[in-house]
């Protein structure tokens, strides 16, 4: 977000967006992780499989476990491969669609720089998302295609991505 100053400039101009207001990502360069080591308690609470394990599935486990300070922090409801673009909790908004590595650790989208081949950056919303699902599915396939071999594009795959309001 511009309050970032020169870092968010450099986000800005890396990434070719033009009209992106804020980023809402799951890129963990952008916006790492507030969790960083996990209790015995957290395994009855987060995502068992490889490199999800930071991923939660209990809002309510997670904010009581780490509060969260609403000037830097936010809770993300996400869903890998969705296949309708509606479907977010109650008390989400809907944010659009990130395009993300095999890793779940970076964006394809923010964290690749302009790939004309692939995507125009100006398609992303104001959160640097693809607002629809037509679209993201579109770059993802453009991504994979035209680079197979790649750790970050080729095994990269659509999340919908959808934040907590505020006061709920």
């Amino acid at each position: 977000m511009p309050s970032a100053g020169e870092h968010w400039q450099g986000v800005h101009a890396f990434a070719g967006f033009l009209n992106v207001d804020e980023v809402v990502t799951l890129d963990s360069i952008l916006c790492p992780d507030v969790v960083s080591d996990l209790s015995d308690e957290d395994w009855n609470h987060n995502v068992h499989k490889d490199f999800r394990i930071f991923l939660f599935r209990d809002p309510a486990y997670l904010t009581a476990r780490q509060p969260l300070d609403p000037t830097c922090h936010q809770l993300l409801a996400v869903l890998e491969r969705p296949q309708i673009s509606d479907n977010v909790p109650r008390g989400f908004a809907r944010c659009g669609f990130d395009i993300v590595d095999s890793c779940v650790g970076n964006s394809t989208l923010t964290n690749c720089g302009p790939i004309p081949e692939m995507f125009d950056p100006s398609i992303v919303n104001e959160l640097g998302l693809i607002a629809d699902l037509p679209t993201a599915l579109e770059v993802r396939d453009r991504m994979r295609k035209l680079s197979p071999n790649d750790d970050h594009l080729g095994a990269c795959e659509v999340w919908l991505i959808a934040r907590r309001l505020p006061g709920r």
